[in-house]
């Protein structure tokens, strides 16, 4: 089963910064740092490109950078912190990248059998790579379509390249999450994938004497054996979970919470919950009192981050029809009709308590104010113009698409939808769980 969206790494926490009192600027102020902004942007793009890149791998790694900092969509405004902060409480250690669940065991069982050939050793990452495209080469083949199919890398395997990003990167923040990984060579806690292959000669320790045994460190908790033949180069290779790695994840899951709690990805589990909606009626029955109430600051800020981008989009449309003698409308016409549809839960939202929960910062919390004020008082889109191409541009600088001609030629996008904490995936991986155990 292929749930997955756009191929975040997914992998981060929300930014985090002391709250201090938000401030309002005048829109006299506004407009005079927007044009001292034009005046200053240079005539050509930043020196420093892509160039090391073909450009499929320059798209693949646009792709994953916009998945990264946000919910798998390019985050123009900054609400990543938003859609970390809850979407790493609710199901931690997940990620839109994760289009098929059982990659975190195929990066375990590589790691596992990287480790039982080259223990004492420097770490190889050619032989990390050979083993990946070993079991990528039989995942291809077991497939009728691989388009969709949720094989990581699979069009470089198939030019028998190596992916721009493998999936043991991509995978192994779920595997310290869920506490798969262990901690190893006198660290605290599962290290990062980096911090494992610095330690890689550590693994293997001695006893004293010239007839000392060696023993090697164990990288991962009661992990399920791979499946016969692992180490074949042929033969079927199946996504679909076996019956103990879905019991191993939902017994990981129960404490993968913060400090060890359970948190509502494992109650979602419990129930069986994968409505279409995270809003619905039944994901608050599952969820515990203080899960509820972040569900619904949750919801309130992702109608506030729908309305900004509906209103960031719209904008960039009539720029680019200035720039294009072009009559483009579709987000404009979406515009009025989303502002009305996440109204309420937009004005209700209370941003004091968003900041305790998420820790955004000052910048971000002025703008989502300045969102909802303008939301209030219902006023025309050409009011919100320069908050919006401030926001957009401290954070993009020349590379702004409203105040980069040259950005929004190729400009396109699809109409803005509330952040949704990675729900599409992760109810994926609860059918997944579900159906194997």
């Amino acid at each position: 089963m292929n749930y997955g969206l756009a191929p975040e790494p997914g992998l981060g926490t929300a930014a985090e910064a002391a709250p201090t009192s938000t401030a309002k600027k005048s829109a006299g102020e506004v407009r005079s740092r927007v044009a001292k902004q034009e005046r200053m942007m240079p005539s050509a793009e930043p020196a420093i490109g892509w160039f090391m890149l073909s450009e499929a791998d320059r798209a693949a790694a646009n792709r994953l950078l916009a998945s990264a900092s946000s919910d798998g969509t390019r985050d123009e405004l900054g609400f990543a912190p938003i859609h970390f902060a809850f979407a790493d409480r609710f199901f931690p250690g997940t990620s839109v990248q994760h289009a098929q669940l059982r990659y975190v065991f195929f990066v375990a069982w590589s790691y596992q059998e990287l480790l039982s050939s080259t223990a004492g050793e420097r770490f190889s990452i050619d032989r990390l790579f050979e083993i990946e495209r070993r079991y990528s080469r039989r995942l291809i083949k077991s497939v009728e379509t691989l388009e969709g199919s949720g094989i990581s890398g699979w069009t470089k395997y198939e030019a028998d390249q190596r992916p721009v990003v493998r999936a043991s990167t991509i995978y192994w923040t779920a595997l310290r999450s869920w506490r798969i990984a262990t901690p190893v060579a006198g660290l605290g806690e599962a290290p990062t994938e980096t911090q494992l292959r610095g330690l890689w000669p550590r693994l293997v320790t001695r006893e004293d004497g010239d007839d000392g045994k060696s023993r090697t460190a164990d990288l991962f908790e009661g992990l399920p054996a791979p499946p016969p033949g692992w180490r074949n180069k042929t033969g079927k290779l199946e996504f679909a979970l076996l019956a103990r790695e879905a019991r191993y994840l939902r017994r990981l899951w129960e404490a993968a919470g913060r400090g060890g709690t359970q948190p509502l990805l494992s109650r979602l589990i419990e129930q069986g919950v994968t409505t279409e909606s995270l809003w619905s009626a039944k994901v608050r029955n599952a969820a515990m009192k203080p899960d509820r109430e972040a569900l619904a600051l949750a919801e309130r800020a992702a109608s506030v981050a729908c309305i900004a981008r509906a209103a960031h989009s719209a904008l960039i449309e009539q720029r680019r029809n200035a720039d294009r003698n072009a009559e483009d409308h579709r987000h404009a016409d979406a515009l009025p009709g989303l502002i009305e549809e996440h109204r309420d839960m937009a004005l209700d939202l209370d941003i004091a308590a968003l900041r305790t929960e998420t820790r955004i910062d000052n910048d971000l919390a002025a703008f989502i104010e300045t969102v909802m004020e303008w939301v209030r008082e219902r006023r025309p889109l050409d009011a919100i113009a320069n908050a919006l191409t401030i926001r957009e541009r401290d954070l993009k600088d020349v590379r702004a698409y409203l105040v980069n001609e040259q950005r929004r030629r190729d400009w396109q996008k699809g109409i803005a939808t509330p952040l949704d904490y990675r729900w599409p995936v992760v109810r994926g991986m609860i059918q997944c769980v579900r159906e194997a155990s």
